[in-house]
């Protein structure tokens, strides 16, 4: 008998540990589940496999969920499995077929892991999937994250065949005669997918007989180059973005653009269209302005920095000042007033002010009519004006917490207090006023 020519793959990145080898009774699957019982005692893999019957292909299915029984069987192997009518799930989720499919797949998938616990969930995708992948993805214009493709390891998602070709699958498990089954849909070019694994690949490698390989290195690259963008927008974002009761403040200015673009799309997540990205660009190249996302988010340019404004601004109930003692402000922070023999001190977050001044008072957000008499300025205005002088950007001004008796304002977070309640020679009482928001993050909004 001829020796069996078995793919040079290496599981050093699961050793010892217990794989959920997810089995469809396709060649792929049927291979990477030999290939791994193969090496069960080399790397010291504990090994399950899981099927799931998705109630489309009748007969067939069920012949494939028998194939798998037997698989399993003759390899000792626990096998999983799952039932599901996808026709039915996809009319409930208006989905296409496929992608319905794909959806109850992954979750099966997920819930087998937790139920026998796996570390891994190990998936057949080869380097013709790959090369498919990235090429669809280029088609539909991703950006480099989506260039980049399937990655070996992501996540619980362990795919250790990207460097094989389908081929070399296929002939091994023919010179080691071992059964499969074939699913007919594959050979209808009916869907982005079928149609570049049957139409154009070939075509291409007619003319580059290395196109796949080329494509699968290509995303190779492209991953440790994105990975590299990352760890640099993970900087960028730790010093540069700060979340605030309403959404997220971006130091636009600070960033490269394609740092930019990654902190944007981390934050509105995948589903963002590019020309909304492109918009947003050229928004951030603007002294001003605001663009609806869609999805409920506003973008605002305000100069000072870039606001994506995810959810409404919070108008929390007004509550009164104690004296001394803390009180909370409902999704922004609280505040604590301690009484005594203070010095004056002048801060963000801490203030020193004349006690008797805030008898009555209560701690809130702003509202239309507001006004302050501004420390050290002649007389009083309307509070709007003194923040719009101040510079405070206008998506923050309806969150910063304030105290006031009516509509007379006596402090705000970070903008100061007012006359009506500065320390003077007269002062009895002194009262330090400290605020804490509600995160890290709001606190160097509020600075």
């Amino acid at each position: 008998m001829a020796s069996v020519q078995i793919p040079q793959i290496r599981f050093d990145d699961v050793r010892g540990k217990h794989v959920l080898v997810a089995l469809s009774g396709g060649a792929d699957s049927v291979a990477l589940l030999h290939l791994l019982d193969r090496n069960r005692t080399a790397y010291d893999l504990h090994l399950t496999a899981a099927h799931l019957h998705h109630g489309i292909r009748g007969c067939d299915a069920d012949d494939d969920a028998a194939l798998c029984r037997n698989l399993c069987a003759g390899l000792g192997i626990r096998l999983i499995e799952g039932r599901v009518d996808v026709p039915q799930l996809a009319r409930e989720r208006g989905q296409g077929l496929e992608e319905a499919a794909r959806d109850a797949r992954y979750a099966f998938l997920r819930q087998a892991r937790t139920d026998c616990g796996a570390d891994v969930i190990a998936l057949a995708h080869h380097l013709d999937d790959q090369a498919e992948t990235v090429l669809m993805h280029l088609l539909r214009g991703a950006g480099p994250e989506g260039i980049c493709g399937m990655r070996r390891m992501q996540g619980e998602l362990y795919r250790p065949l990207l460097e094989v070709r389908k081929s070399a699958l296929m002939q091994f498990l023919e010179d080691a005669g071992i059964p499969w089954r074939e699913d007919a849909t594959n050979a209808a070019a009916d869907n982005p997918r079928n149609a570049l694994r049957l139409n154009v690949l070939p075509e291409i490698e007619k003319s580059y007989p290395s196109a796949a390989e080329a494509i699968a290195r290509y995303a190779r690259i492209a991953q440790a180059e994105s990975d590299y963008v990352s760890r640099r927008c993970d900087a960028f974002f730790q010093a540069h973005v700060h979340r605030f009761p309403c959404g997220w403040r971006i130091d636009a200015g600070a960033a490269e653009e394609v740092l930019l673009r990654r902190t944007i799309r981390r934050i509105c997540g995948c589903g963002l269209p590019a020309r909304k990205l492109d918009e947003i660009m050229d928004l951030c190249a603007r002294p001003h302005g605001r663009l609806a996302l869609g999805g409920g988010i506003l973008a605002e340019q305000t100069g000072g920095a870039l606001y994506l404004l995810t959810r409404a601004v919070p108008v929390p109930e007004p509550v009164p000042l104690p004296l001394p003692g803390e009180a909370e402000l409902r999704g922004i922070g609280r505040i604590r007033v301690e009484l005594g023999e203070f010095p004056i001190e002048l801060g963000a977050d801490v203030e020193v002010l004349d006690a008797q001044a805030l008898g009555g008072a209560v701690l809130r957000t702003r509202r239309s009519g507001d006004r302050i008499h501004p420390l050290g300025a002649p007389g009083d205005r309307l509070l709007s004006d003194h923040l719009i002088d101040r510079k405070v950007d206008r998506p923050l001004r309806d969150v910063l917490p304030l105290i006031a008796i009516g509509s007379r304002v006596l402090w705000v977070a970070g903008q100061g207090i007012a006359e009506d309640a500065r320390i003077t020679q007269t002062t009895r009482a002194r009262a330090r006023i400290r605020f804490f928001p509600t995160t890290d993050e709001q606190a160097e909004v509020y600075r």
